[in-house]
């Protein structure tokens, strides 16, 4: 009588690691691939985001410059374009524009630097410093549909460029659990985060999400060209620099990812000067 011979537990167990081995192998190999495609996806959305900003940015700048031959009440955009590149501390117009040295560095160790209230890379608490974001749902400033409830002009604009001079600026301009993104609602009183279930019952359900709720992981800085102000008081600029930038922690990150990028746009008031000029004396 023949006997067989099985498999003894050492084999056994030889065979159990090789197999758990190549299955930590390809696990992880689908999961650093998961990591990539998530990465690829979200910088793909923050970009788009970015972009968008970018476009309100060229919208208002274009509109403005095109209707500067019509006289000012009828110029749609020009206190929209005033909000935008007047300085921040001005009390006359006070609008969006810096100065190129209150520029924080976009270099941090975590997108929470960015809203510690008075730190020195912060938006927020910063008196020197005014940030921004353009509700890209609500541009045109004659658009009676959007704030019906709205009479006064100022305040019509600040619901479309909503800047961390708002009294509720710290629940407006907040980090991201995501990538960066922009959330709106449907009532005027912003801060209010759609996307929880907590808030679901103060949204109608009828209504056009086109108030801006929360900015987060995404602002803008507007500067203004030195250049021309040095040793001159109340120099116009020549040209405005808007810093679009964002942060936020990627898929498995240790570090923020962080995406900037540089819109010029120039004053149409000083190149409609210098061109009046340059025919005069040609």
């Amino acid at each position: 009588m023949q006997i067989k011979r099985g498999d003894t537990l050492v084999e056994v167990v030889f065979a159990i690691a090789i197999f758990a081995l190549v299955a930590i192998i390809s696990i992880n190999a689908m999961n650093g691939g998961l990591s990539v495609a998530q990465q690829s996806l979200e910088i793909t959305m923050t970009r788009n985001e970015m972009d968008a900003q970018a476009e309100a940015l060229r919208f208002v700048h274009n509109a403005f410059a095109l209707e500067r031959e019509l006289v000012v009440e009828k110029q749609q955009y020009r206190d929209l374009w005033y909000k935008l590149t007047r300085d921040s501390n001005s009390g006359i117009e006070p609008g969006m524009a810096n100065t190129p040295d209150a520029l924080p560095e976009l270099a941090v160790t975590s997108c929470n630097q960015i809203y510690e209230n008075g730190g020195d890379k912060s938006i927020l608490g910063n008196h020197d410093l005014t940030a921004f974001v353009m509700n890209t749902r609500a541009i045109d400033p004659d658009d009676k549909t959007f704030a019906p409830e709205i009479t006064n002009e100022g305040a019509r604009l600040d619901q479309i460029v909503v800047s961390t001079k708002v009294s509720n600026a710290s629940s407006v301009f907040t980090e991201t659990a995501v990538n960066p993104r922009l959330i709106f609602t449907d009532r005027q009183s912003v801060g209010i985060d759609p996307t929880t279930n907590n808030s679901d019952a103060q949204l109608s359900e009828q209504g056009e999400f086109r108030y801006l709720a929360k900015a987060e992981g995404i602002w803008i800085i507007a500067v203004k060209d030195k250049s021309r102000s040095s040793g001159v008081t109340n120099a116009t600029p020549e040209f405005f620099d808007f810093h679009i930038r964002s942060c936020w922690f990627g898929p498995g990150a240790t570090a923020p990812s962080t995406i900037g990028t540089i819109v010029r746009l120039y004053n149409p008031e000083v190149v409609e000067n210098v061109t009046i000029f340059n025919l005069g004396n040609s």
